[in-house]
């Protein structure tokens, strides 16, 4: 893996380890299970209109969010350590800047780690982006809409909701894309994330863990031994049922369980 500059450098993200410079760089997204602990998602409603900042200059902060826990087995926190080591990489980056302490957090003692991801983008960063559909699934409500100004939806700014479906007969399964609002904590689910990094000042800097899709693998806790670690994906966001790169399309939590290191700059998955 390696990181890349956008945008003069106001943000930094991890890639995908190019061939030359000349490639075009190509987001790094990883993919970790865990329990739901806590959800922030869509759709906003009117009675959460308190959420809207007064200041319309504030509206850009507002993100949808989760953050999952592997009850302390040791996959989930390898898979926290990992992302410890991503961070630590973005400071080496950014010697001689400050970036914002970050760190794991816990849940009921355990290990726990949060991806979020902004419901808008300033227009003034879209590049000449499309707009994406803000009212499908963030605002169908219209709650947001009457307060934007100069925010834009993105492609950036999407997430992803899909729900693994299992079929007895044929000891496969399916995926569907559902509605946000269907996800409840307590349940075990695979996000799919990245790790950027976005300037706040002239020198200062925050590591942002980045929510690009969530997918239910079990709308019932399972043992927590079956829960797997931070792993890279070889595809793009998101979940298609011919898949044959996993059984059954996500890897089985029980099978061949992997840890995720960091070594020499690149990253690595050796067996646990």
């Amino acid at each position: 893996m390696e990181i890349a500059e956008q945008q003069a450098g106001r943000t930094l993200v991890l890639i995908h380890r190019r061939a030359d410079a000349a490639t075009p760089p190509e987001e790094l997204v990883l993919r970790v299970q865990g329990f739901l602990v806590d959800t922030s998602l869509p759709p906003l409603r009117r009675d959460q209109c308190v959420l809207i900042p007064a200041n319309t200059h504030r509206i850009i902060d507002l993100k949808q969010s989760v953050t999952i826990t592997g009850l302390g087995v040791e996959p989930f926190d390898d898979a926290a350590a990992a992302a410890m080591a991503i961070y630590n990489q973005f400071s080496a980056h950014l010697k001689g800047h400050h970036l914002c302490t970050w760190q794991p957090e816990r849940a009921n003692a355990h290990l726990s780690l949060t991806f979020g991801n902004r419901y808008l983008t300033p227009v003034k960063f879209a590049d000449g982006e499309p707009h994406e559909d803000l009212s499908e699934v963030v605002g169908p409500f219209n709650v947001l809409r009457p307060h934007l100004s100069s925010q834009v939806h993105l492609q950036e700014n999407v997430v992803e909701y899909w729900e693994r479906q299992a079929h007895t007969c044929s000891q496969r399964s399916s995926f569907k894309r559902i509605k946000p609002d269907t996800i409840m904590s307590g349940t075990m689910v695979e996000l799919q994330v990245a790790f950027t990094v976005a300037k706040l000042g002239r020198h200062d800097y925050i590591f942002l863990p980045k929510l690009r899709a969530i997918c239910i693998l079990s709308r019932v806790i399972l043992s927590t031994r079956n829960v797997s670690p931070l792993k890279k994906m070889k595809r793009k966001v998101g979940y298609d049922n011919d898949d044959k790169e996993n059984v059954n399309g996500v890897e089985a939590p029980q099978r061949q369980l992997k840890r995720l290191t960091l070594a020499d700059d690149r990253m690595e998955v050796s067996k646990a």
